[in-house]
C-alpha cells in the first residue's frame, strides 16, 4: 500500500516546475510558453490556448486577499506590453492578448476573495487551489479549480434610486466609466456614505482617481475600472478594497469609517505629523466618536460570518 502524506508547498521554483508539468489542470489545452515569465506585475508562468490566447498564471505564496486588485495590475501591465508581449511568443503559437485568461494559484482562498472575483464580470479569471502530497516520497502537486458563482446583485430598487442619492440626474464623466449598472449604484451608495461622515468633506478627481479630504488631510481614494472600483484609505497600513458587490462594498466603508473614527479627528494640512494642529476644528465631539464608533463595533446585522 502506498503511503501518501500532505506537504507545505514547495519553493518557488519547484512550484513553477510542478505547475508547468501539470499544465492541463490549470487551463484545458494549455501550454507553456515562458516557465519563469518574472513578469513586473507578479506573473510566474505565461500559457497559451489551442486559439493562441494568453493564460496568464500568478503563483500567490502571500497576499492572497489582494487577487482582485492583482487582476487589474496583471491586466495594465499586459495592455502597456502588448506589442513586444505578442512579439515574444508569437513564435510559440501565443498570438492574441486581448482576452486573456488570468490563473491565480494559492494554497487557498477567502470566501471573501472567491465573492469579489466571482463579480468580476469583464475578465476571465480562475482560482485554483493547490495541494502538495507526497506518494512514497515523491511529491505530486494536486489542484482543484473553485467554483465562481456569481453573487446577488444590488436591487433594482436602489440601482433606480442612484439619481437622488448622487444629487441629480446626471452622471459624472469619473462614475461614467464603471460600465456595469449594478457596480455603479455601489460607487453612489459608497459615495453617499463617505460624504455623510461629515458635511466638510471634498471630493475632487486627480489623475483619473477620486479623492475624499477633511482640512486637507487624504480620508480615501477612490480608482475604477469597467466592472469595479478600488477604495484605499489614508490609512496605508490597510490594502486596498476592491468593491465589485454589496459585501465587498461594506468593507470597504467600514474601512474608511474605521480610519474615520481611529484618528479621532481628521488631521489638518497644517499638522506637524505629531498630532498637533492649528486650532482644533476638526476635533470630533464624544458624542459623534461614540456613535461612530457604535456604527463600526455593530457593523451591519447578519454579516458576521462574512
Amino acid at each position: 500500500m502506498r503511503r501518501i502524506e500532505k506537504a507545505a508547498l514547495p519553493e518557488p521554483g519547484e512550484l513553477r516546475r510542478l505547475i508547468c508539468s501539470a499544465a492541463d489542470q490549470i487551463h484545458a489545452g494549455g501550454t507553456v510558453v515562458d516557465p519563469d515569465a518574472q513578469g513586473l506585475s507578479g506573473v510566474d508562468i505565461i500559457m497559451t490556448d489551442e486559439d493562441g490566447s494568453a493564460i496568464l498564471v500568478d503563483l500567490i505564496f502571500d497576499g492572497v486577499r489582494a487577487v482582485p486588485t492583482r487582476v487589474h495590475e496583471h491586466l495594465d501591465w499586459l495592455a502597456e506590453n502588448q506589442r513586444l508581449f505578442l512579439k515574444a511568443y508569437s513564435g510559440d503559437g501565443l498570438v492574441s492578448a486581448d482576452a486573456p485568461v488570468l490563473v491565480f494559484v494559492a494554497p487557498e482562498f477567502p470566501s471573501t476573495v472567491v465573492r469579489a472575483v466571482s463579480r468580476i464580470s469583464d475578465v476571465r479569471v480562475r482560482l485554483v487551489r493547490a495541494e502538495l502530497l507526497l506518494v512514497d516520497g515523491e511529491p505530486g502537486l494536486l489542484l482543484e479549480a473553485i467554483a465562481l458563482t456569481q453573487s446577488e446583485p444590488v436591487s433594482a430598487a436602489v440601482t433606480r434610486r442612484v439619481p437622488e442619492l448622487g444629487g441629480g440626474g446626471t452622471e459624472s464623466s469619473f462614475e461614467g466609466r464603471i460600465e456595469s449598472e449594478s457596480v455603479r449604484a455601489l460607487f453612489t451608495l459608497f459615495r453617499s456614505g463617505v460624504d455623510g461622515l461629515d458635511g466638510r468633506i471634498s471630493t475632487g478627481e486627480v489623475e483619473g482617481a477620486l479623492h475624499f479630504a477633511l482640512d486637507g488631510a487624504r480620508l480615501a481614494t477612490v480608482a475604477v475600472s469597467p466592472g469595479s472600483f478600488t477604495v484605499s484609505t489614508g490609512d496605508p497600513v490597510v490594502n486596498p478594497i476592491v468593491v465589485s458587490d454589496r459585501v465587498s462594498l461594506e468593507r470597504a466603508l467600514n474601512a474608511v469609517i474605521s480610519f474615520f473614527v481611529r484618528e479621532g479627528r481628521v488631521r489638518q494640512a497644517s499638522d506637524d505629523g505629531n498630532g498637533n494642529a492649528d486650532g482644533g476644528a476638526s476635533e470630533l465631539s464624544r458624542q459623534e466618536q461614540a456613535e461612530l464608533r457604535r456604527i463600526w463595533d455593530d457593523g451591519i446585522p447578519g454579516r458576521a460570518g462574512s
